[in-house]
């Protein structure tokens, strides 16, 4: 079955497809210039004779850049712990409430979360690491080996001291609880989190290997430093952002808990979290805007275009998120914070369904961002047709 994350990644496949397509008209066959001295005459010979090393190259090349994304999109999800909107459960919640969550979440996280958030991710920072040793990028190397030390760390967090509080949770009912269950539940959370937080940090050191360049770029136009650090800035901190929120397709589909939990549970974790949203929403967005059009402004400045139309359509995603979030989303979020536990209808789940569709179609959008702001990592300088690989 074509689900939304298979199709986003087709779709993301494609437009790189396509990138390096176009990419590959920028780069020519190396020649070296043989000089006669009897007669002067310049003559250029091509140092490669036949077009295979030259795929072979572009296709070494494109497999590199193709693990690397793939790569970058495993470390951000191995953020994610598998138990989503947890802050709404701290402290003093209904036990009714709370169990339904828990054993639904830890159902689907007992059975794919080591798999597909530790392991997965691990093996592939390995290939990732040694691909770095091998190409002579040590800095990134050791980067890419510090963020599978991290998430290994947080591992060995949640098997140590979580699971085994875990199990016992796995056992009560509503009527059979301890009496300190909320501090038992609220520790258990707190180990959830340092592992959630290790995993983040690990993220953040495998993006940082992004802006380590393999050697100074002095030719074409430069930006002064303090605009330079300032775009790399930018752009740290969108690829950070987006790079989480392209995961969430992910994530919803390996731990669909959503789905399964009660009206009441749902109302009850979507109100606090809707509420903080309504708040804060506007003004994250008029932010992020900013970001972009700063970004935008930067790369034109500079004279990479290419990047610069790149940031333009990464946005033109945004807005399409942000559109979706307002027409689609927005209504069903009023109609849920109407709800009382006492009034939630018995078609209420068709709503909760249409709400998840939407957000489907957001997180593909924002799965298109990402792919966007990667390949502006990876394309070569508008002036200077370089391998991305090699920047």
């Amino acid at each position: 079955m074509l689900t939304p994350g298979i199709l986003s990644f087709h779709i993301a496949t494609g437009i790189m497809y396509i990138h390096w397509s176009i990419r590959s008209r920028w780069l020519k066959s190396s020649k070296t210039e043989i000089t006669d001295s009897s007669s002067l005459a310049v003559i250029q010979e091509p140092l490669i004779p036949t077009n295979r090393l030259h795929h072979y190259t572009q296709s070494n090349l494109m497999f590199k850049n193709v693990l690397l994304f793939i790569t970058t999109l495993l470390a951000a999800l191995s953020t994610s712990t598998g138990y989503d909107v947890m802050d709404s459960l701290k402290g003093a919640v209904q036990v009714t409430t709370f169990l339904d969550w828990f054993h639904h979440a830890e159902k689907y996280v007992h059975a794919r979360g080591l798999l597909f958030l530790d392991v997965i991710p691990a093996l592939f920072l390995i290939m990732m690491a040694i691909m770095f040793f091998k190409d002579g990028k040590k800095v990134k190397a050791l980067l890419t080996v510090l963020a599978l030390l991290l998430n290994l760390a947080g591992v060995f967090l949640n098997i140590q001291y979580a699971d085994p509080i875990a199990s016992q949770m796995s056992n009560w009912t509503p009527e059979n609880v301890p009496g300190d269950w909320i501090s038992l539940k609220d520790e258990w959370m707190k180990y959830i989190g340092l592992n959630g937080l290790l995993g983040l940090l690990g993220w953040i050191c495998f993006l940082t290997t992004y802006f380590i360049p393999a050697r100074k770029n002095t030719e074409g136009k430069q930006l002064p430093r303090f605009l330079r650090f300032l775009k790399n800035a930018v752009l740290f901190f969108l690829t950070f952002s987006f790079g989480l929120s392209a995961t969430r397709l992910i994530g919803l589909y390996l731990f669909p808990t959503t789905f399964d939990i009660s009206g009441i549970t749902f109302i009850e974790m979507h109100r606090p979290l809707d509420i903080a949203i309504r708040k804060a929403g506007p003004y994250v967005f008029v932010f992020i805007s900013v970001l972009f059009g700063l970004l935008t402004t930067l790369f034109f400045v500079e004279g990479n275009k290419r990047k610069g139309w790149l940031a333009v359509c990464a946005y033109i995603f945004l807005l399409a998120d942000t559109l979706i979030a307002l027409q689609g989303n927005g209504p069903l979020n009023d109609l849920f914070l109407s709800w009382t536990p006492t009034s939630i209808p018995d078609n209420w789940a068709s709503f909760r369904d249409d709400w998840l569709q939407y957000h489907v179609y957001r997180d593909i959008f924002l799965f298109l961002l990402f792919t966007l702001l990667f390949l502006i990592h990876i394309s070569p300088e508008s002036r200077k047709p370089v391998q991305a690989w090699n920047q």
